[in-house]
């Protein structure tokens, strides 16, 4: 009897730990294209891992089945358009992902997130965080008016109330997670004030690296908080960061913490660190390859694992496509098909333009490429790759104006895009003789490209008069190429 209990137990335990998180769904306006399943892999710099992809049916439909372990916010990413999903293991959910609003459609330059109708099988997760945002971004609209008063205070103080009538009653661990520290960041930004604010809501609290609502009021509690102009107390110490970061030391700028009341948890501080070493790394306020040292001290000394991992990625996307970095390699055809790498120009300059159509404005940029390339071709090979025009297209644009550089299609333009940062097109790279990046993004033709070739027609020819300037004006008589309709 007891052996055949203990093999039911042990099948159940197979059983549930085979169980599967089901993410399933219809986005019939992308059917064919990809659709990516990404698990985040901090909050923090928001990088994240595939997990699992397929293809939207014909009919819309695509389903994903995962055994996942986290639970936490999940990305769903079709092309350029993403939704975000919070997820618990072992359930299923059912998306409809829709359109991209209009402005959104035209619009190159960003991400696009969308607002999918999910679908819950036991719980009601995403629909309770939405209803909570939803309350809270009423409240900011209605209020609007109230940001620059005093009379914020009393009435978020009543909303507070409501909140907690609202939502405290709700019996699920990440709803009630994710709800105290959402009110953390509502009275923040509700004049609360930084100090009441961090003893209500962070002293003597374990670090929920999973939860959202947890890095959003920690970034707003911590804001700029090596910065402090005017500080309060001694404590800021403004003055000993600042000595710190000048001199890239790791241990003072974690020392300059150690009588700070609200740093005395050294996970907190740790995260503290790495989350402003991100942010004002990004900003270039101090010397990029110094923040990449300082991170990397973190990465040796961290004591907590998830700390190093953060910090690991704020290096990764501090670096990625940064001066000095290897640019990534990429497949694309010329327009008769044949198919080359851009690492394989390793030994040359490149400048590499990226064109998406051939809109008017593309193509007057194509017709000072022409100027760069008589001036300069002979050290620097230039690069017109585009991620949507046809071969034929390419073809008849390159013989129409006598465009003689290598001109060319993206062999996997997604990844193209995504690789390198695309956001806006034309867009412009300029790649040193060991596919190192010079600038990113590098000025379209003009004066500013042709002061940065000038320094490279130095470095070959030193002592030797520059034979070629192109100084394109502004204004100029001549009409721009015109589009060729395909």
């Amino acid at each position: 009897m007891l052996r055949f209990i203990f093999i039911f137990a042990s099948i159940m335990l197979l059983q549930h730990s085979q169980a599967n998180t089901v993410i399933q769904g219809n986005a019939f306006t992308y059917r064919g294209q990809v659709v990516e399943f990404h698990e985040y892999l901090d909050l923090y710099t928001f990088e994240s891992a595939v997990l699992s992809r397929t293809v939207v049916a014909e009919d819309g439909s695509f389903k994903f089945e995962l055994n996942l372990r986290k639970k936490g916010l999940y990305l769903l990413t079709i092309g350029e358009v993403n939704a975000h999903l919070f997820v618990l293991p072992d359930q299923t959910y059912t998306l409809v992902v829709p359109e991209p609003l209009e402005d959104d459609q035209i619009s190159p330059a960003k991400d696009v997130f969308v607002h999918p109708d999910i679908f819950e099988g036991d719980s009601k997760l995403n629909y309770q965080i939405t209803e909570l945002e939803k309350t809270i971004n009423r409240f900011f609209i209605d209020n609007t008016g109230d940001f620059l008063g005093k009379g914020i205070r009393k009435k978020s103080d009543s909303l507070l109330t409501f909140l907690d009538e609202e939502f405290d009653g709700i019996d699920s661990e990440m709803f009630q997670e994710y709800f105290h520290f959402k009110k953390a960041e509502f009275e923040l930004m509700t004049a609360h004030g930084f100090q009441n604010v961090f003893d209500k809501y962070f002293r003597g609290r374990e670090i929920l690296y999973h939860q959202l609502s947890y890095a959003n009021s920690f970034k707003l509690v911590f804001d700029e908080y090596f910065n402090y102009t005017a500080p309060k107390s001694e404590e800021r110490f403004s003055k000993e960061v600042k000595e710190a970061l000048s001199k890239g030391s790791y241990s003072r700028l974690y020392g300059a913490f150690d009588r700070d009341p609200l740093l005395q948890n050294k996970a907190v501080r740790e995260l503290l660190l790495i989350s402003q070493l991100y942010e004002i790394g990004k900003e270039r306020k101090y010397d990029l390859d110094m923040i990449i040292s300082l991170l990397d001290s973190v990465i040796m000394s961290a004591e907590h694992s998830i700390a190093k991992l953060i910090a690991a990625n704020a290096q990764s996307q501090l670096m990625f496509m940064s001066t000095g970095s290897i640019a990534a390699n990429f497949e694309f055809s010329d327009v008769i098909g044949n198919t080359y790498r851009i690492h394989e120009y390793k030994g040359r300059y490149v400048y590499l333009q990226i064109i998406e159509d051939f809109t008017p404005e593309t193509l007057r940029q194509m017709s000072l490429m022409k100027v760069l390339k008589e001036g300069y071709g002979a050290e620097i090979a230039m690069f017109s790759i585009s991620v949507s025009e046809p071969l034929g297209s390419l073809q008849q644009i390159s013989k129409r104006y006598d465009f003689d550089w290598m001109i060319g299609k993206a062999m996997s333009p997604e990844k193209l895009k995504k690789t390198y940062g695309l956001r806006a097109f034309p867009s412009y790279f300029l790649l040193d003789e060991e596919m190192r990046i010079v600038s990113s993004p590098a000025p379209p033709p003009g004066a500013q490209i042709e002061k940065q070739f000038a320094k490279v027609w130095n470095t070959s020819h030193p002592n030797k008069q520059l034979r070629f300037r192109l100084q394109p004006s502004k204004e100029s008589d001549e009409q721009p190429p015109q589009r060729i309709p395909k």
